[in-house]
């Protein structure tokens, strides 16, 4: 295979706390494998003005020239509005302008942070009692539903919702608890984080050193320096990965991170029926692995749900895991074939069923299963290969997808959702049991 290598620039900056890379070195049709930190990694090359990007960011993908991976940034019509989702299996919630959280969806499990005493769905965005000063907002499910985690100012950090495996990270009388609660509250023994992501089985947050503090589960050595043990760690547990973290992406049972080293995993690959494939993107012993790296470099966004994972790499987007994110399973990240002409990748959103890719040219494409038309085709056709989001109100800035529904946050701070329904899912004021095909806007004000 002939490779072309080129010096380029990723600046990449999101909310969420992803990497500000330089450098890159591409192939026609795989991620540069084999390579460590000594073939230039991120560092080694000299950051460039983004003045001097403006005419690079209109050249092709395929030509491997230096693209602009900087999302936009979100720009309120109407404040306050959203700038920041997150979702669960079958919850969302944003995170408003003005430091609030409100949330809509199945409030099993809490969920939705409305008090004790509720656990019925809502098809009307309510808020989260008590949250009045957050920075960074994270989701994901979390048996019996849906968790969420939200960075306060100060770097304090708090969670609420379901926590059958302790990922709320509370003890009471030096035993971890794992009722689920709709109070949102600090996590036992983790001090001021920089960033904070949800997971099903285990909830980690970023500290400024660079190391990463999780707790929950460790049973699939979701934490490497501690023994693997079903039961739930006792406070948040702090270890060090030898390189700074930017950014996690936590799956079932495995985490990938990006970190100045490149992107590396660690944990169960498997799935739970116990094949080989999985979220940690190499070659590993079943059914857990230490730390190791994933042969992709360039890495600016990355993202990781149940089974499979993607990350985006200077403008183009790979895969791996289980089906339907690539159409078969991959051990190694693939070319998902997110390879419009006239644009590039800058993020990618991965669910539980299907992933969503953020485009240059401001639109957006999913893929994966279709039932409830949440790919946002027009249609319920399964897709393997990416089909763009019609009729959105404007450029997509982020996703946040659920089971069976999927939202976009757009530039102007609104929302947009579409898929299924029956649980409020949609934000839309009603809930019916009927797949919708166009997006509706989500009514944000009180």
């Amino acid at each position: 295979m002939n490779r072309v290598h080129h010096l380029v620039v990723v600046l990449a900056s999101t909310a969420l706390g992803l990497a500000t890379l330089a450098a890159c070195s591409a192939s026609d049709d795989a991620p540069n494998r084999g390579t460590d930190a000594s073939d230039g990694g991120p560092g080694s090359s000299p950051v460039v003005d983004a003045a001097d990007l403006d005419d690079a960011a209109d050249a092709s993908v395929d030509s491997g020239e230096l693209v602009d991976a900087s999302l936009p940034v979100v720009t309120c019509a109407k404040p306050p509005c959203a700038v920041d989702i997150a979702a669960g299996a079958d919850s969302v919630c944003v995170r408003m302008s003005d430091g609030s959280v409100r949330c809509w969806g199945s409030d099993i499990g809490h969920a939705l942070g409305r008090g004790p005493d509720s656990t019925d769905s809502t098809s009307t965005p309510a808020p989260v009692d008590g949250l009045t000063d957050v920075t960074q907002l994270t989701g994901s499910p979390s048996y019996p539903g849906d968790v969420y985690c939200a960075l306060r100012t100060g770097g304090n950090a708090v969670c609420w919702g379901s926590n059958d495996k302790g990922v709320l990270g509370r003890v009471v009388e030096g035993n971890v608890d794992v009722e689920s609660s709709a109070t949102p509250a600090p996590i036992a023994g983790l001090g001021s984080a920089t960033a904070i992501f949800a997971g099903e089985r285990v909830s980690c947050a970023m500290l400024a050193t660079g190391d990463i503090a999780c707790w929950g589960s460790n049973a699939a050595g979701q934490v490497p320096t501690e023994p693997r043990d079903d039961v739930a760690l006792l406070s948040a547990t702090t270890f060090s990965l030898g390189s700074k973290g930017s950014a996690l992406a936590i799956a079932g049972r495995g985490t990938v991170a990006l970190t100045d080293t490149g992107l590396i995993s660690w944990g169960l690959s498997g799935t739970y029926l116990g094949s080989g494939t999985g979220v940690l993107g190499r070659e590993v012993s079943w059914p857990s692995s230490p730390p190791g790296k994933i042969d992709i470099s360039w890495v600016s966004a990355v993202s990781a749900r149940a089974r499979r994972a993607c990350a985006v790499s200077n403008g183009r987007v790979y895969c791996w895991g289980a089906a339907p994110t690539l159409g078969a399973d991959s051990v190694y990240p693939a070319l998902a074939g997110v390879e419009p002409k006239d644009a590039y990748s800058l993020a990618v959103a991965v669910g539980a069923r299907a992933p969503c890719a953020v485009l240059s040219n401001a639109k957006s494409v999913c893929w994966g299963d279709n039932a409830y038309g949440q790919l946002g085709g027009g249609d319920a056709e399964v897709r393997a290969t990416p089909v763009v989001v019609e009729s959105l109100a404007g450029a997509p800035v982020r996703f946040a997808l659920m089971d069976t529904a999927t939202c976009a946050l757009l530039q102007d701070g609104t929302v947009q959702c579409w898929g299924q329904n029956d649980k409020g899912q949609l934000g839309s004021g009603t809930a019916d049991a009927l797949p919708h095909f166009e997006p509706k806007t989500v009514v944000l004000t009180p």
